[in-house]
């Protein structure tokens, strides 16, 4: 992967409750997924360990584009085995692709499943941890992965379509300082909302950030506002 490609992807932009509205999980949740949680386990101190490695400082702008990638596909696969199983097979993934985040990676969109299959085969702790004791790709995954656009060249993703690429709003490291955006107009979503929760009708949004009502909506979805 080029540099300037891994370092855009890799730098910090969001904090833990925009991380939220995208992935789609409580901020709570994104924040001890990212960095661990100390809880009390029968009485005892206990420490939940991080599942990802950030990219940013915690108390200020912990993620990068690649985290929130990372995050929603622990999203995806939660109800289909436990989180740490997951973790493992990642780093599976990671090995035999020889790169270090393999998420990022086109070769994980074309053997990510494979590479799964193949861990899950060869580790019976993560087959325990799986519905039913089986080998689980659930749809969430394929979406994920589905939803990524990659540079030919790089052979590396820079542009996530986070509702699916038939919803206009994404993510791009190119556009906006990766914020998410309007896909065709480039409007900045939190724009979008800001005037929504101000009372702004959908058609006098549209109007005055020259974006399509479509696009408005879809803004107002990605960012949890009614």
């Amino acid at each position: 992967m080029h540099r300037r490609f891994a370092e855009r992807a890799q730098e910090p932009r969001y904090g833990f409750p925009e991380a939220a509205r995208i992935v789609g999980k409580p901020p709570e949740t994104i924040r001890r997924w990212s960095v661990g949680h100390s809880r009390k386990y029968r009485g005892k101190p206990a420490t939940d360990r991080p599942l990802i490695q950030i990219d940013g400082d915690r108390e200020n702008v912990p993620l990068s584009f690649l985290n929130l990638i990372e995050l929603r596909f622990l999203a995806g696969y939660r109800e289909a085995a436990s989180l740490p199983a997951i973790r493992g097979a990642l780093d599976y993934a990671a090995q035999e692709l020889g790169v270090d985040r393999p998420l990022l990676e086109m070769e994980f969109k074309a053997h990510g499943r494979e590479l799964f299959l193949r861990f899950a085969e060869s580790d019976p702790y993560f087959l325990n941890t799986s519905r039913e004791g089986q080998f689980a790709w659930p749809a969430e995954a394929e979406n994920l992965v589905a939803s990524l656009d990659y540079d030919e060249q790089e052979h590396a993703a820079y542009r996530w379509w986070p509702l699916g690429k038939q919803t206009p709003v994404l993510l791009d490291t190119r556009l906006n300082g990766g914020r998410p955006s309007t896909a065709e107009s480039g409007v900045r979503t939190v724009a979008i909302a800001n005037r929504a929760a101000q009372g702004w009708e959908l058609t006098d949004i549209a109007d005055d950030v020259a974006a399509s009502v479509n696009e408005v909506e879809a803004a107002l979805q990605l960012e949890a506002v009614a």
